[in-house]
């Protein structure tokens, strides 16, 4: 098993050694700002982006009216509408190498064809490829929070799209960072642990991760940082830890965070086990 070296300063992830997964010819990447590689020429109309997203993790193909229902919930859309959406997804993907449209015509149903893929699907091999350097690899694709940008994307959080995306990338960074602690290896840990924290900047396992892997490189002004940073995020922006005392800035911070939170950060910060206190966190 090849095991990777410190992360560049660039924050990016060190090529891994094992051969690159084959390429689609057009990529729709949704893990950061939405983006679509590979099409013919740019989307003229941002429904029909909105489209080839939805379609690309709908790949069983889906009725005109199911997708019109997904992308305008709340309103009614005239069949010339559908028509003319799908036909400029169409006309912006393009023609594959084999001649036939990405988007092909089947009638009252739509199906991307079989040479559109997503990031999502290649963070996936990777994250199931034994080598923790693929894991590493499969965080790279990560560059923000996940369908950033879409206007008509309630159907990713209604259809439990976006939280199976979501957890697939915490539980990589998790197994991963876990890997790389075992080793003394806090740094990538870290890496990892940032890259998930893009995508689901709510997930107080992340932050416990975090605040070990700063333990596990010595670095006590990181400890300390990450918990700010977890209070911060906790209390929706409002007042964070100031490196009291105590840790904490007022009576209510520590019922922000689940109990495992703070008695592992008082153990990495203190050495010692705070009173039993606070509710579990709603993060």
């Amino acid at each position: 098993m090849s095991v990777l070296g410190p992360v560049t300063p660039s924050g990016r992830c060190p090529t891994s050694a094992s051969g690159p997964d084959p390429s689609p010819e057009v990529e729709v990447a949704v893990l950061g700002p939405v983006e679509i590689r590979g099409a013919a020429r740019p989307f003229c109309r941002s429904s029909a982006q909105e489209l080839v997203v939805y379609l690309a993790f709908h790949r069983q193909g889906v009725r005109n009216d199911a997708w019109a229902t997904a992308l305008w919930a709340d309103r009614s859309v005239a069949p010339s509408t559908l028509h003319s959406t799908a036909s400029v997804a169409r006309r912006a993907l393009g023609h594959a190498r084999s001649g036939v449209d990405h988007l092909p015509r089947e009638g009252r149903r739509l199906r991307l064809g079989d040479t559109v893929g997503t990031d999502v699907e290649r963070f996936a091999r990777a994250a199931a490829h034994p080598d923790p350097a693929r894991w590493m690899e499969a965080l790279g694709l990560v560059r923000g929070r996940a369908f950033d940008g879409l206007s008509l994307a309630d159907w990713a959080v209604l259809d439990g799209t976006q939280a199976q995306v979501e957890s697939m990338v915490v539980g990589t960074a998790l197994r991963g960072a876990e890997h790389f602690l075992r080793q003394g290896r806090g740094e990538e840990a870290e890496w990892m642990i940032r890259r998930a924290l893009q995508v689901s900047p709510y997930d107080e396992r992340l932050y416990r991760t975090l605040l070990r892997a700063a333990d596990a490189v010595g670095n006590r002004v990181g400890l300390r940082a990450a918990m700010a940073e977890l209070l911060l995020v906790a209390a929706d922006g409002g007042p964070s830890w100031r490196g009291t005392k105590t840790g904490y800035a007022g009576e209510d911070a520590p019922s922000l965070l689940h109990p495992r939170t703070l008695t592992l950060f008082h153990e990495l910060a203190y050495g010692t086990i705070p009173a039993a206190r606070g509710d579990p966190s709603r993060l």
